[in-house]
């Protein structure tokens, strides 16, 4: 009888430390990707807003002026581009799928490339970006 006992109470000690253990890894393991998600928005964020940034100082220093901007790009970054040449994008990839960041400038910008990607091989990592006035315009491309 008292074998049992003491069985019946060590399955009851496991089952309890499981009740509290479990639960404890999924709050943390849910809080690691909420943080790290959150760390790569604020690195996209920041990648974007010293683009746009340099693209406004060296259309109003003037023409053939030129920046080089060096960033590391998160590994969930897919592509980096422009759309109606005022609007910067950066997609990544979320735990919601593709999102997407947009930051917006009163220059007119273009890239080398039909498709308006700043490369024609986007990339996660170290990044070259070569911002160049032309007078009316800023051309940004990667440079290697």
């Amino acid at each position: 009888m008292k074998l049992g006992q003491a069985s019946f109470e060590y399955v009851m000690v496991i089952g309890i430390a499981f009740l509290i253990i479990v639960p404890g890894a999924i709050l943390f393991y849910n809080y690691t990707n909420k943080s790290s998600e959150d760390l790569t928005r604020a690195k996209i964020e920041m990648i974007g807003n010293e683009i746009v940034d340099s693209v406004e100082k060296v259309y109003y220093i003037g023409e053939n002026s030129w920046e080089t901007i060096e960033f590391d790009a998160p590994e969930n970054v897919n592509r980096i581009y422009l759309t109606n040449n005022y609007e910067l994008v950066i997609q990544y990839d979320s735990h919601l799928g593709f999102s997407e960041a947009v930051f917006f400038s009163d220059i007119n910008m273009t890239t080398p490339y039909i498709s308006g990607d700043i490369s024609n091989s986007p990339h996660a990592g170290r990044n070259i970006i070569r911002i160049t006035s032309m007078g009316s315009y800023v051309l940004i491309n990667e440079t290697r």
